[in-house]
Formats: C-alpha cells, structure tokens, sequence
C-alpha cells in the first residue's frame, strides 16, 4: 500500500485518532484548544494535523477576525472516518 492511501495518518495513531473524535465531536479546533483539551503536546500535535491533511481527512482556514487563529475542520472524507471510529469507541466502551 502507498503511502498516501489515507493510512498512513493513521499507522501511528498518537494523536491522530484524539483529533478526529474532537473534530467528530466539536466542528473545529485551534491548535491550543487541542492542546489543552485532549493533553496532547505540541509536537505531536502538529505532526498528527500535518498527516491528517495530506490524507485529506483534515483542512485549515484561518480566521477573518481578532485575533487570528487558525481553525481545523472534518472534511468530508473525515466526517465519514470519525463516525466510524466513534462506532468503535462506543462498542469498546460497552
């Protein structure tokens, strides 16, 4: 399998997984909310942002107003992603 197939985000999920269930569950995130809500660090943060975007799970937009943060969002392919792995964490929660 290639590297770029989408998988690769999640071969080493530290990270990565938190992500998607706090974009499942929020709409979007800064960096520092991220930061401080699901105890990640910074650079494990910013790692698992960087392969979730080339995986086309993840985009970025800045915002218009003050101050100016960026904001992480689902894309499609990653609404579809997390609901799926909120279907497993809610079996492995039973």
């Amino acid at each position: 399998m290639g590297k770029n197939n989408g998988l690769s985000a999640l071969e080493k999920p530290v990270g990565s997984m938190k992500i998607l269930m706090h974009l499942h569950r929020h709409e979007k995130a800064t960096i520092t909310h991220l930061l401080k809500s699901e105890q990640l660090c910074q650079k494990t943060t910013y790692c698992a942002l960087s392969k979730l975007q080339k995986a086309g799970l993840v985009f970025q937009e800045e915002s218009l107003g003050f101050p100016l943060s960026k904001y992480y969002f689902l894309t499609d392919k990653g609404k579809v992603v997390s609901e799926q792995l909120g279907a497993v964490v809610a079996v492995l929660g039973r």
